[in-house]
């Protein structure tokens, strides 16, 4: 689908033809595989925010209720789907591994706060009921391992980190990364 080839970053010849590699959202949902982004857009059609146009020839356009979401106004919940050992090895490819360096800037990552990030994340997408990746993407946990903001000035330079992020969540970032670097 050549939605999901601009969000994980492919270079298809109809991503080069349209010169879609050139847009600002190229590549932003690599944390996520194909299976995964279709998971996530039937369910932002189910939920009324995505409309699946029939005479454009099945495109996807939005609707007038994903102006609030794509603002940050309107949050939404998202089903995570249960893996099975395929979709796992799938996603044991190096992919993610590259992924983190890029995003770090090629930085080196403190592992014991890369790993405590990572069970802060599971455990608050547990108290939500959401995925992981709702609360922080995987490359954002590897912006703030890499850089150790210590401040919400320099946590909201993190790729990922936008107003929101920064008001849920901040002030817990900002004393994890503390207590790990004392």
């Amino acid at each position: 689908m050549h939605l999901i080839d601009v969000l994980v970053g492919r270079l298809t010849d109809r991503v080069k033809q349209f010169e879609h590699d050139r847009l600002g959202v190229f590549g932003v949902g690599r944390e996520l595989n194909e299976k995964q982004w279709r998971v996530v857009l039937r369910q932002l059609i189910a939920m009324g925010h995505l409309l699946a146009d029939h005479e454009a020839y099945g495109a996807l356009k939005l609707t007038a209720s994903a102006r609030g979401v794509l603002r940050g106004e309107t949050e939404i919940w998202l089903r995570e789907e249960q893996e099975n050992a395929r979709n796992r090895a799938i996603r044991a490819k190096p992919r993610r591994g590259e992924l983190a360096s890029t995003a770090a800037g090629g930085g080196k990552a403190d592992p014991s706060l890369h790993a405590a990030l990572r069970a802060w994340r599971s455990e608050t997408a547990r108290k939500r009921g959401v995925p992981a990746y709702v609360v922080l993407h995987d490359s954002t946990i590897d912006g703030i391992a890499a850089v150790r903001p210590t401040t919400l000035d320099a946590l909201r330079g993190i790729a990922g980190i936008g107003d929101k992020k920064l008001e849920h969540y901040g002030a817990d970032l900002i004393a994890l990364i503390t207590a790990s670097t004392a």
